[in-house]
């Protein structure tokens, strides 16, 4: 170690420090390494002890599946390594549709983002698409229409966010389509680090990593900023590794043109439960992706920032509405993930087990348990407190450049807001899964 900080000292300024905070980076990483090692040997014993004290068949069956899904999202986060194409090498015309209601000014950050992407200008075309707004939005597109050259396209009534997509398809030919949200903007060279991904004429769409715009705002934003840095980094890297995305993500993803065309009407006029489907449009096309037998993958590097809650009934209600997604398009993609490859099918199968058996399981240990003197609320509060600590350690292992990161407890509200979306928000997020709004706040 003193041999490397000779070396290090004798370093230009800049190099010096470059290298410093590389060697800190990787040191941090090490570490990491060894906590989470230790927090799923954790697990496991704690699965042990329930076998011990005879705990239900089903709490042991979902705890080992909980702690499975944990390992994997771990060890493919750190082997997912795409073969991607080197930049420039595919070079398709590309249009970007950005569908908004009631966005403001919001708006004109977005399309500014899009108008500053390193890519050829004669073979992008931006599409802006005002889905009966009833503020100023309109105006805004207008101004972007007018300083930026794009498309713009006014629906005079609200008739949600698909049909606004699909507006939008009708005005392009492009081979490429992506599908960006009215408050998320692109980093410059997202574009190009997309096609990267187009490695294989049988991958027809492409996850983008989704960071958070707002995060020092509160506490909230801040353990959002994790929330989104552990669900695309780790999550999506599962997925991707067995070409199964089951969420090409609203905010940022990218479509064959030509995959996604023959599927917009059926996309359109998708029911449930005897209703038009208005919400969960991102996983409901991906899902017809999937069931065509195409892949979906998950490119790290082409990065985009969002704009997340900031006050609490604002997140309560997006993830009321994120979950009547995840029900409804689970429910739909039962019969079809199981010909996926083998493991996608059994990822997909064991985070359905898992997320329905939550409140049951959660119940059980927080409210009949204590009440009949069967189980100690201790048992899985403590279980739940150590994942969560688990991701906060791999948040602040592997979330990068450091300028991003928030403080390593500030995932730690998520203990609380999980007991309180598997009792509360996700029991009524299946009793008003006929519920219409497309809302993004």
């Amino acid at each position: 170690m003193s041999d490397t900080a000779n070396v290090v000292d004798t370093l230009p300024a800049q190099q010096r420090r470059s290298l410093q905070q590389l060697l800190r980076i990787e040191t941090r990483q090490q570490l990491a390494f060894w906590i989470l090692f230790a927090g799923m040997a954790c697990i496991i014993v704690f699965v042990r002890v329930g076998v011990v004290y005879h705990f239900h068949p089903l709490f042991i069956a979902y705890m080992w599946v909980v702690a499975m899904l944990i390992l994997c999202r771990y060890v493919f986060f750190a082997i997912y390594d795409p073969p991607l194409l080197e930049i420039g090498e595919y070079e398709p015309t590309v249009a970007v549709i950005v569908p908004a209601k009631n966005e403001s000014q919001a708006i004109y950050d977005t399309a500014k983002a899009l108008y500053l992407v390193d890519y050829p200008t004669d073979k992008l075309q931006v599409i802006l698409v005002n889905d009966g707004s009833d503020d100023d939005t309109g105006e805004w597109m207008d101004r972007c229409g007018q300083e930026f050259g794009y498309t713009v396209i006014h629906m005079p009534e609200n008739r949600g966010k698909r049909e606004a997509i699909v507006e939008g398809m009708q005005c392009h030919d492009a081979e490429i389509t992506i599908l960006v949200d009215s408050d998320s903007t692109l980093e410059p060279n997202a574009i190009k680090e997309g096609m990267r991904g187009f490695y294989s004429p049988k991958i027809a769409a492409i996850c983008g990593h989704t960071d958070v715009k707002n995060a020092a705002v509160n506490w909230l934003t801040k353990m959002q900023t994790q929330q989104y840095f552990i669900a695309f980094r780790a999550f999506r890297a599962l997925e991707a590794y067995f070409g199964s995305v089951i969420c090409c993500s609203g905010a940022f993803s990218i479509y064959r043109s030509d995959v996604i065309r023959p599927k917009l009407k059926v996309w359109l006029s998708q029911t449930f439960l005897g209703l038009k489907r208005t919400y969960g449009d991102d996983r409901g096309l991906t899902n017809l992706i999937l069931r065509e037998g195409y892949d979906t993958i998950y490119v790290p590097s082409a990065r985009a920032r969002t704009v997340v809650p900031h006050t609490l009934s604002q997140y309560m209600r997006q993830q009321i509405r994120w979950r009547r997604s995840f029900l409804m398009e689970s429910i739909s993609a039962v019969s079809h993930m199981w010909r996926r490859p083998k493991p996608a099918a059994m990822i997909f199968y064991g985070v359905l087990f898992v997320t329905l058996m939550a409140p049951f399981i959660v119940g059980y240990f927080l409210i009949y348990g204590p009440l009949t003197g069967a189980a100690n609320p201790f048992t899985y509060v403590s279980g739940l407190t150590l994942i969560v600590l688990m991701h906060q350690t791999f948040y602040w292992a592997f979330q990068l450049p450091p300028a991003d990161k928030v403080g390593f407890f500030s995932f730690m509200p998520m203990l609380p807001m999980w007991l309180v979306a598997t009792l509360i928000m996700l029991p009524w997020a299946f009793l008003t899964l006929r519920e219409r709004s497309w809302g993004t706040r």
